[in-house]
C-alpha cells in the first residue's frame, strides 16, 4: 500500500525567541497569546508535490503571563500518493501535513528555551483547520 502523504524535507525560514525578565513562574499558570498564518503551495509542474507554510507567532496574553515570546516560520515538502483525488490530497495536506509541520516547529522552540532562562517551552496545541480557514483565499502556485 503506498503512503498517502509522504514527508519530503522540511525547514526553518525564520525563528525569532527571547526570555522575558517580568515573567513570574507558577506551574500551570502560563497562558500565551499564539496566531498561526498558514500558507499551502502546489508545485506548477507537478501537482503532487505540495508545501506546507506555517508561521507561527507567540506571545504572553498578558504582563508576565509567559516566559518567553516570539515567532518561528517553517515550510515542509510533501508528495501525495497519485491514486489520492484532489479533496483527499487536500484533506491529508491541509490536516495531516500541517499538523506534522506544527509538531516540528513545537520540537525546535522547546529544544532551543530548554537552554533558556526559564526552561523548555511547549507551544501550546492551535487548531489548524481554523487557521487555515481564516486565512482561506485562493490556493497559491509555485514555480
Amino acid at each position: 500500500m503506498t503512503t498517502p502523504l509522504q514527508l519530503d524535507g522540511y525547514y526553518i525560514d525564520r525563528f525569532d525567541v527571547a526570555a522575558l525578565a517580568g515573567f513570574k513562574p507558577k506551574r500551570g499558570d502560563i497562558d500565551v497569546e499564539i496566531n498561526v498564518s498558514p500558507g499551502h503551495y502546489t508545485s506548477i509542474e507537478d501537482p503532487r508535490l505540495h508545501q506546507i507554510v506555517l508561521d507561527v507567532a507567540f506571545k504572553p496574553r498578558r504582563p508576565g503571563s509567559a516566559p518567553y515570546k516570539g515567532r518561528i516560520v517553517g515550510r515542509a515538502f510533501f508528495k501525495v500518493a497519485e491514486e489520492l483525488d484532489e479533496s483527499a490530497a487536500a484533506r491529508y495536506l491541509l490536516l495531516n501535513g500541517s499538523a506534522i509541520l506544527f509538531g516540528l516547529l513545537r520540537a525546535h522552540v522547546a529544544q532551543t528555551t530548554a537552554l533558556g532562562r526559564w526552561g523548555a517551552f511547549l507551544l501550546p496545541t492551535v487548531n489548524l483547520v481554523e487557521a487555515f480557514q481564516r486565512n482561506s483565499g485562493p490556493e497559491q502556485e509555485e514555480e
